[in-house]
């Protein structure tokens, strides 16, 4: 699983391409995305199909204007699993808990430590490269969220249905991922015409995730009860 985690933050690398400011008109995307998780042998449609990513790549955009994204740590867990953003985005890590967490990842897109730190305070970290970042706490072992740091806006995360759909496409040939975590991202290669709307749907195929994993310090956590 997590040299697989390596070769898609490997593709993210590479995603970025010309800049194109928004074309008007522009394209649209939409579509459902089916997540299925190997049962006995058997793959068996899941019902909530949260947290699959679906993007456009091929050019790159600034941020979004408006407010900056955050993954707050709020009663031991993280504020969302998986969290999107833009290459250039800052991200928020307030923590709402009064007591200590400390937030790390080790991640070649951005490694980072925020250190010992419990409610209101707050931390502000900037992405400037694509990839995938894995954030933990290490103090409690259960807080694991995914970072996509995308090349540009046109992404969309799924809520329990799977369905998704994306604005603002310009003209041309876009690879587009379907990415969730566990599973091998796929990718499909898109005509967008200005005003097309185009339906596209994605079927993911769970592998088996590793539940435990190792502190900052690369040693086991003195405790997985999650206290």
């Amino acid at each position: 699983m997590a040299a697989m985690s390596r070769r898609f933050a490997g593709i993210l690398l590479l995603l970025p391409g010309l800049w194109i400011a928004p074309a008007t008109p522009a394209a649209s995307l939409s579509g459902e995305v089916e997540v299925w998780e190997p049962v006995s042998g058997q793959p068996v449609k899941l019902e909530d199909r949260s947290n699959a990513v679906i993007f456009v790549a091929g050019f790159v955009e600034p941020p979004a204007k408006g407010a900056e994204p955050k993954l707050a740590q709020h009663n031991k867990s993280f504020s969302e699993r998986v969290l999107a953003i833009t290459v250039g985005n800052k991200v928020e890590f307030p923590n709402e808990d009064p007591i200590h967490h400390n937030v790390w990842s080790r991640s070649p897109a951005r490694p980072f430590d925020l250190g010992l730190y419990k409610a209101p305070e707050t931390h502000e970290l900037d992405f400037p490269a694509p990839g995938i970042v894995t954030v933990f706490c290490n103090i409690h072992p259960q807080m694991i969220a995914t970072i996509l740091v995308l090349p540009n806006n046109r992404y969309f995360v799924t809520g329990p249905d799977g369905r998704y759909r994306i604005e603002g496409i310009p003209p041309g040939d876009w690879p587009v991922y379907a990415w969730v975590e566990g599973a091998q991202p796929i990718k499909q290669v898109v005509h967008f015409a200005g005003n097309g709307a185009v339906t596209l749907g994605f079927r993911l195929l769970l592998q088996r995730i590793p539940l435990r994993h190792l502190n900052k310090e690369g040693k086991p956590y003195k405790s997985y009860s999650g206290d």
